[in-house]
């Protein structure tokens, strides 16, 4: 999967007041952003700038944006309408590619895939994800958005939007990656049916918590907590609590919240009186994690499942994250309603990048943990041989 990026935020140029423009400097990258996207064939892109109106502030242009094999940045230049000045121009700015389906500026979950997508689809030869930003009175946020639209039935109504804030520029761990991408397009899928989604969110109490690990901007965590109260549904539970604790280290903290406060929001309206979910932050240093040290959130509760995703591409840190893992495990069976179930799971979702990741599979057995592939999802990669994302079931007993 590619993604398009602005390498700095937009700019707004008036500099000839005839012919006022804004200025996008982009690129499409994976989500490591260690190579540059390298098409077969040139890949047109769709930019619209609509203000709140839906009226377009910029004038139609005759030339395409193509991004071509080869290509390390596109520098487009939006002609803005000629009677709009600085503080006029308030718009969103959606960059699609133009071979992708609509709405503009959103990735549909059953296109990521592999069982839904037709095989002579655009999407079964690889996806770029497109990108969102704003102008207010002229000036760009420093912050782009994602929007992956869940598709968890057939109904208009079972469509949710998932918008997620990511920074513009390098960090790393404030953007969406691969794998998460794709487990909450499965988690999404999954709900179609009850034996399908108990297999990897399996709920028989009126109660369920969870806590990811290593959560970014939260992708994860909060698919979770758009879908958990439904899930429960179709298993025929009905949740009166369901606890759901995003952690990460201090740098993912801002991107984490805002996003947390964006979903809340969009829980909100589908959910006017009340919900039963909880969502919330809190950091966690797997340095620290490993020797049992966790904040007053994570403490507080046993944890019926443990999520994380593209976590594992850094082989130097897999010591302390299965010495998390373990350790929480631990934790857990301080409670004695805990000791007394089958013991802790885990759900991880990673796209292997390179061999020495195995070292994984050895530390979980040293550590006493089992594990099982719940699947192996194919993903597609334009002009480049397909990847894969596996999703593990990891289980430790008493």
């Amino acid at each position: 999967m590619h993604y398009i990026r602005l390498l700095r935020p937009a700019k707004f140029d008036a500099s000839d007041r005839r012919r006022p423009i804004i200025s996008l400097l982009i690129t499409i990258t994976t989500d490591l952003g260690d190579s540059f996207l390298y098409p077969d064939e040139p890949v047109e892109l769709i930019v619209g700038a609509d203000d709140a109106a839906g009226q377009s502030v910029i004038l139609k242009t005759d030339h395409p944006y193509r991004w071509t094999a080869g290509m390390r940045v596109l520098d487009v230049k939006l002609p803005v309408k000629s009677h709009l000045r600085k503080d006029d121009v308030t718009c969103t700015i959606k960059i699609h590619p133009a071979r992708q389906s609509r709405p503009l500026g959103v990735l549909r979950s059953d296109h990521v895939l592999p069982w839904r997508v037709a095989s002579d689809s655009p999407a079964s030869k690889g996806l770029i994800m497109p990108a969102t930003v704003e102008i207010i009175k002229g000036v760009c946020s420093p912050i782009s958005v994602r929007t992956l639209q869940l598709n968890t039935g057939s109904q208009p109504e079972d469509q949710l939007n998932l918008d997620l804030e990511e920074d513009i520029g390098e960090s790393i761990a404030r953007h969406i990656w691969d794998a998460g991408i794709v487990i909450a397009s499965f988690l999404a899928d999954s709900w179609h049916s009850s034996e399908s989604i108990r297999k990897i969110l399996p709920i028989e109490e009126d109660t369920f918590s969870i806590l990811e690990l290593g959560s970014g901007v939260g992708i994860l965590g909060i698919t979770l907590a758009r879908i958990v109260e439904r899930a429960a549904a179709v298993q025929g539970c009905t949740l009166s609590e369901a606890a759901i604790l995003l952690t990460d280290l201090p740098e993912a903290e801002e991107r984490a919240r805002s996003n947390i406060s964006i979903a809340e929001t969009a829980v909100s309206c589908i959910h006017p009186s009340s919900s039963a979910v909880t969502l919330r932050y809190e950091d966690l240093d797997w340095d620290e994690g490993k020797h049992g040290r966790f904040g007053p959130l994570a403490s507080a509760r046993p944890w019926d499942l443990v999520v994380l995703s593209d976590c594992t591409y850094n082989v130097d840190s897999l010591p302390a994250l299965v010495g998390t893992l373990s350790a929480l495990h631990a934790a857990n069976l301080k409670y004695p309603d805990f000791d007394k179930g089958p013991g802790t799971s885990v759900i991880l979702a990673t796209k292997p990048r390179h061999s020495s990741e195995q070292a994984l599979f050895q530390l979980l057995k040293t550590d006493e943990w089992q594990y099982t592939v719940l699947e192996s999802i194919r993903l597609p990669k334009l002009g480049e041989e397909d990847e894969q994302v596996d999703i593990y079931l990891l289980k430790k007993g008493r």
